[in-house]
């Protein structure tokens, strides 16, 4: 799959939410557990109006993963380096995409002067996290009623920046 990452317009909120919307409820079960509640919640902040917002926010760094005619992912970094979130559509998993925002962002990191990315990771991403330089730095918290969120960061060096 041929993916592009760029910044992210206020057209890209519908498809970036619907992408959001379901790597969660698709994608997150190990998380989520099926639970109809615990969705609901995670998915409560979810919206277009609320991705718009986002985007337009001078605080934030939004980006999309766009393959051939569609966005595929969706990411959001606030610009003291602390990573929102980030989410593949079902179609693109494993296909790059999520590398791709994470190295988009990381690099953006590096241009505003940061040392670290931190973030908030789930049970689904941990492992992704991990192999990309990761480490635990705080102790795990439940969110959402029962989703476990495990603090995570990486320090940035010029040689951990993967490329675009």
């Amino acid at each position: 799959m041929d993916i592009v990452v760029r910044r992210a317009e206020a057209a890209d909120a519908p498809a970036a939410c619907e992408a959001t919307r379901r790597s969660i409820a698709e994608l997150c079960v190990d998380d989520h557990g099926g639970d109809p509640t615990t969705i609901a919640t995670w998915l409560s902040n979810k919206t277009v109006q609320n991705v718009e917002s986002w985007i337009a926010s001078p605080g934030l760094i939004a980006v999309v993963a766009e393959a051939p005619g569609a966005i595929v992912g969706f990411a959001l970094m606030n610009t003291g380096g602390g990573l929102a979130l980030l989410y593949v559509s079902p179609d693109a998993r494993f296909q790059g995409a999520s590398t791709a925002l994470l190295a988009f962002l990381e690099h953006e990191a590096t241009r505003l002067g940061l040392h670290e990315v931190r973030l908030e990771s789930t049970v689904t991403a941990r492992q992704f996290y991990t192999a990309r330089g990761y480490s635990p730095s705080g102790e795990p918290s439940l969110v959402f009623g029962r989703v476990t969120s495990y603090p995570m960061s990486k320090r940035l060096t010029p040689e951990s920046v993967r490329t675009r």
